[in-house]
């Protein structure tokens, strides 16, 4: 915003107070009604709400860059995150931007298919990419994501190398047993004061507060990841629930969709990345720095080029890391074209 103050030396002049707004970017939301997701497990809604991001003036085939931000959506365009993608285009990023309303009733979203959640990664792939890109015409795609949507945004990548061109993982989900230890003992804990049926329950029943969303994580990821219709729940905790032992059987299940267990297999693939980048906190809370510099270590000695940043910092508040993450997507995807 840029206020100007005009005087006039007149007699009887006025000072007018005239404001100027330079913009770099148009906002929308667009409603989207989702055949992968209808009918899913959870009862989750199947119309959602993507909010666009577009520059003023857009060259033919500009990137689809899509954000996989599950928890804490809202529908509001002027935002933290808003505010990041008009510095980059100020600063000449040319590209469609998008961040679609990936919530679940666990309040968080892993953005594979489940049967105990719904088909996140059908909604991506074969509907919002296809969507966007005719839409749009755009160019090369790319996914970027914190946390969970860094973990998403590596396994849609190598799954889906044909569609997928280039990812960034920033802090991702990934060495799992450093990531979910202390959320086990806690949940299993919790476990021992209310029993399974009434603990997912209420907090089904309402917003979780930060330290129930321990236990909420847990039971949406073993949602995800050790789905299973047979169960009342409609998954298997990878703990028993009387002892607190690790079930070898369920925990194969997890460590199977672990990036740095997995990243072995998917060397090849990666290779033909034209753009992978990843960084992380030196303090975050969920040790994901020990994924993360595995993730590293792997990909460094498999030959597989990448961009790989640690920072200052822990889990929370690092939205501005896309400050960095996308405009090297944006550079990489255009030397590739």
């Amino acid at each position: 915003m840029v206020v100007g103050i005009f005087h006039f030396p007149e007699k009887d002049a006025q000072i007018y107070y005239v404001s100027i707004t330079q913009t770099y970017m148009k906002t929308e939301i667009i409603e989207f009604e989702s055949d992968a997701l209808k009918n899913n497990y959870l009862g989750d809604d199947y119309r959602r709400q993507i909010l666009v991001y577009t520059p003023d003036d857009m060259d033919d085939s500009c990137p689809l860059m899509i954000e996989l931000a599950g928890t804490n959506w809202k529908p509001r365009l002027h935002n933290k995150f808003a505010g990041v993608v008009e510095r980059l285009f100020s600063q000449g990023l040319k590209a469609v931007i998008i961040n679609p309303n990936f919530s679940t009733k666990y309040n968080m979203n892993q953005y594979i298919n489940s049967p105990a959640v719904g088909n996140y990664e059908d909604f991506i792939i074969k509907e919002i990419i296809p969507h966007f890109k005719e839409r749009y015409s755009t160019g090369k795609t790319a996914l970027f994501g914190k946390s969970s949507g860094g973990f998403g945004s590596y396994t849609l990548a190598v799954r889906h190398p044909d569609v997928i061109n280039g990812f960034a993982d920033h802090f991702g989900d990934s060495c799992f047993f450093y990531l979910y230890a202390d959320d086990f003992a806690y949940t299993y804990n919790q476990l021992q004061k209310s029993g399974m049926k009434e603990l997912l329950n209420r907090l089904l029943s309402k917003k979780p507060t930060d330290e129930e969303m321990r236990a909420l994580n847990v039971f949406g990821s073993s949602a995800f990841y050790s789905p299973d219709l047979d169960s009342d729940y409609g998954f298997d905790l990878p703990f028993d629930i009387e002892t607190g032992e690790i079930l070898d059987e369920i925990w194969a299940k997890w460590k199977d969709l672990d990036p740095a267990k997995n990243v072995d297999l998917n060397l090849e693939i990666l290779k033909k990345m034209d753009a992978i980048y990843i960084d992380v906190g030196d303090a975050d809370e969920y040790h994901l720095y020990v994924g993360s510099r595995v993730l590293h270590r792997k990909l460094a000695a498999g030959g597989v080029k990448h961009h790989y940043e640690e920072f200052q910092g822990g889990h929370f508040g690092n939205s501005e890391r896309y400050l960095v993450s996308i405009p090297f997507l944006y550079d990489m995807l255009r030397i590739r074209e």
